[in-house]
């Protein structure tokens, strides 16, 4: 039975759980592009050049998102998560370096943007 949900699901029955969560560790949240070829790929240089060969042959080349392989603490990533965000790093940069899904990312953004929204003084005039 697989440990991994959807797409990781997948390539765990194909590389076995120790590879997959490696890759997860490495990628999940994020889409990932299955090469053509695995020898000299990113997909080789994380889970190894037989095991990506392995993915390729199975599940074709293609971009695919990989779920989150989370091991750390909510609050923890979300705030790192926020303060990255404020220093002006991408979604991709975000999600990578907190281990969280882009989509995740995307949603903490507009919050912050909501935010700075409500940072207006408020007169007198406009309470009404």
């Amino acid at each position: 039975m697989a440990l991994f949900p959807g797409i990781a699901g997948e390539i765990e029955a194909l590389i076995g759980q120790e590879l997959t969560t490696r890759l997860l560790r490495h990628w999940g949240g994020c889409q990932i592009n299955i090469p053509k070829h695995a020898r000299g790929s990113k997909l080789a240089e994380v889970i190894g050049a037989e095991a990506a060969e392995r993915v390729i042959r199975e599940i074709g080349h293609g971009r695919i998102t990989l779920p989150c392989g989370s091991m750390r603490g909510t609050k923890r990533r979300r705030s790192e998560a926020m303060r990255m965000l404020r220093a002006g790093a991408s979604l991709q940069q975000v999600a990578l370096a907190c281990d969280l899904h882009t989509r995740t990312v995307s949603n903490y953004r507009a919050a912050l943007d909501a935010e700075a929204g409500h940072r207006q003084m408020t007169l007198p005039f406009d309470r009404d």
